[in-house]
């Protein structure tokens, strides 16, 4: 696990060749977005965005944190140490020969965001703080493409030119010997909320857990709700939630059965106060103004520097229920000896063994709260070999014992089944043992083209999740293996359901040109597993990706800094083929690596990541955008005109 995180951590960094001798210097003042004054005590990072960062890139591809990270240079020295250690016990796999060469010493800091942007931040100019006039100023800055961070206490972290909260901002174009000083950044103050929650009696409701949450979308599409902030009532029932960035917020109140919110934390609950006077309650989850249902949420706007007051809702004492059924394994027509019983879902994770009865293969689960749930049946696996001595193995050997027993973990025989509890106990699942699948593959690049160097080592098919679930699917992801020299590879633990495939990790400007399973084009079809399969996966990459660039502009016609750009596939399914980019400071856009195809080009002049995905937005662009034919080694120009979301 240390393993992975420092690859993921130091793979995004990388350095530019060279280093032009003309330095230059960005300035510039930060200001109240409100009052206009000046503020001081602001740190300013200057992060550069167009590092190459080659072979890293392709590692990096896919592994996008859930929110955004800063690496420092300390915790690069620290985890350069323990590679340099795993070097020398012997684990010489490629990441971390490649680790080792990477000049670290250079790096002050690495930003890597949950959009996929990464940004490092140089030794040669790190951070810098506002005076008492708001006046900030780098020199000796490298020419390139930057981003421009700020952040203080009191005020929204945000980027240079961004137009939303969760936006992103302008990329800044640095050129050789230039001097900038025309930088003006207003920040947005950050916000509070606060309410009363209430019992259904109209009694104050203590150590209920409040959470502020948004919806969002990720690059696959999916919209969801994510935490941005979490507290707890106090004894009067009271809460409030504080540095929050403007934007448009969901509340809710409420516990699952068994997270023991109400607990102090040394029975196992969360809170700083503690009496042995505590009467803990749980509540059902409950959305503001007072439903379980979070499409049916009212929305509270929290504008900049506001303190909103008076999200005061009701919450009923949470009621429980009971899940019952049986494990059937159709190996032997019998229920298996032993099972261990898994719930998870919104409400609550846990797992418990001790109700299922081996003579008829039932089980109950008890003090289930209402919501959505996936319960598994889990057989222990046969033979479970005995730990080896650490002290005698290699690092090397260390891994691979490690591997192995996750690889055996993920292929215990197992079945799922997806449960909706609703006002009444559930009877009657049947639950049927299932077995993992396994099926080979091979990537291999289209004749006549020159092929680029270790091309297959971070090359990687990607699964989501079972599309049509059926009885024996598992919410664990089918395990790729790394592709050998020549390309052949092998994906194991799936489990019989529907699939979208998508491929991760390719060479810088190449694309996936074919995707075969027998005569399924898995490009243009899902991957459907029921049984054995008897074909290869065959996967063909091709270097002749198009480029589309231009120009943003208003509706007068004049560049848009910041413009969020998006090129949209004609096969609005294919969501890794959507490529959204940020116009610069001159409202010029560049889209590269595309897959030759029918796309429509669209701009926004303020949208949140990835809110393209909503079939709004959508919409728009199918009435608004351009209709573009990216050729194979297509080079296009275009300028594009901005959709107002306020248009909507």
């Amino acid at each position: 696990m240390m393993l992975k995180l420092a690859l993921m951590a130091l793979l995004l960094q990388g350095a530019p060749a060279g280093r032009p001798a003309a330095k230059a210097s960005v300035a510039g003042v930060v200001i109240n977005g409100t009052t206009g004054e000046p503020v001081p005590n602001v740190r300013v990072t200057l992060a550069r965005t167009d590092i190459n960062l080659g072979a890293f890139a392709q590692m990096a591809a896919g592994d996008r944190p859930p929110a955004e990270i800063t690496l420092t240079s300390e915790m690069l020295a620290i985890i350069g140490a323990e590679m340099e250690s795993a070097i020398a016990g012997g684990a010489q796999d490629a990441e971390v020969a490649a680790f080792k060469a990477l000049p670290i010493a250079e790096i002050h800091e690495i930003i890597a965001s949950p959009n996929g942007d990464v940004a490092v931040v140089p030794k040669s100019s790190p951070p810098v703080t506002t005076d008492d006039r708001g006046r900030f100023v780098f020199n000796s800055v490298d020419p390139g493409m930057y981003k421009v961070l700020f952040s203080a206490t009191g005020f929204a972290k945000q980027a240079y030119g961004q137009r939303t909260a969760a936006g992103p901002g302008v990329p800044l174009r640095i050129a050789a010997g230039e001097a900038r000083a025309d930088i003006v950044m207003r920040l947005m103050a950050v916000g509070a909320v606060s309410g009363r929650i209430r019992d259904a009696a109209g009694q104050p409701a203590a150590l209920v857990p409040v959470t502020l949450q948004r919806f969002v979308y990720d690059e696959t599409g999916r919209r969801s709700m994510t935490s941005v902030a979490s507290t707890r009532t106090d004894d009067r029932g009271d809460f409030r939630m504080y540095y929050l960035s403007p934007g448009r917020y969901y509340i809710s109140a409420g516990s699952g059965a068994n997270q023991n919110r109400g607990l102090p934390p040394e029975l196992g609950g969360v809170g700083q106060f503690t009496t042995s006077n505590l009467v803990t309650q749980n509540y059902a989850p409950t959305f503001y103004p007072g439903t379980p249902d979070a499409a049916a949420a009212t929305a509270i706007d929290i504008q900049s520097g506001a303190d909103v007051r008076g999200i005061d809702f009701f919450v009923p004492i949470l009621q429980s229920y009971r899940v019952r059924g049986r494990v059937i394994d159709p190996r032997t027509g019998q229920p298996p000896p032993q099972a261990t019983i898994t719930v998870a879902g919104t409400a609550e994770t846990r797992t418990q063994g001790a109700n299922y009865r081996p003579a008829d293969g039932s089980f109950e689960v008890q003090n289930v709260a209402a919501g959505t749930y996936t319960i598994t049946a889990n057989l222990p696996n046969p033979g479970t070999p005995r730990p080896p001595d650490f002290a005698t193995l290699t690092p090397a050997q260390q891994q691979a014992f490690f591997e192995a027993q996750s690889a055996a973990e993920f292929a215990r025989p197992r079945a799922t089944a997806g449960v909706n509890v609703v006002n009444a106990d559930v009877e009657g699942l049947v639950m049927t043992i299932g077995t993992t699948l396994s099926i080979p593959g091979r990537f291999r690049f289209e004749s006549g083209i020159s092929v680029p160097e270790n091309p297959f080592q971070y090359i990687r098919v990607q699964l989501q999740e079972p599309l049509t679930p059926t009885a024996n699917n598992y919410d664990s992801q089918p395990r790729t293996r790394p592709a050998g020299a020549d390309g052949t590879f092998r994906i194991d633990n799936l489990w019989p359901g529907e699939y979208k495939v998508s491929i991760v990790g390719l060479p810088r400007d190449f694309y996936v040109k074919e995707a075969r399973l027998g005569d399924t084009d898995l490009l243009n079809a899902s991957l459907r597993i029921s049984g054995p399969q008897s074909g290869t996966l065959d996967v063909v990459l091709s270097p002749r990706v198009g480029v589309v660039e231009g120009v943003a502009i208003d509706a007068a016609g004049q560049p848009t800094p910041g413009a969020q750009v998006v090129l949209i596939p004609g096969r609005r399914e294919r969501t890794e083929l959507f490529r959204p980019v940020s116009a610069d400071s001159s409202g010029h856009f560049t889209i590269s690596s595309i897959a030759p195809g029918e796309y429509i080009l669209a701009s926004w002049d303020a949208i949140e990541p990835y809110a393209f995905f909503d079939p709004e937005l959508l919409a728009q662009a199918e009435r608004q955008g351009k209709p573009v034919r990216v050729g194979e080694s297509s080079h296009q120009t275009l300028n594009i005109t901005l959709i107002s979301v306020q248009g909507r």
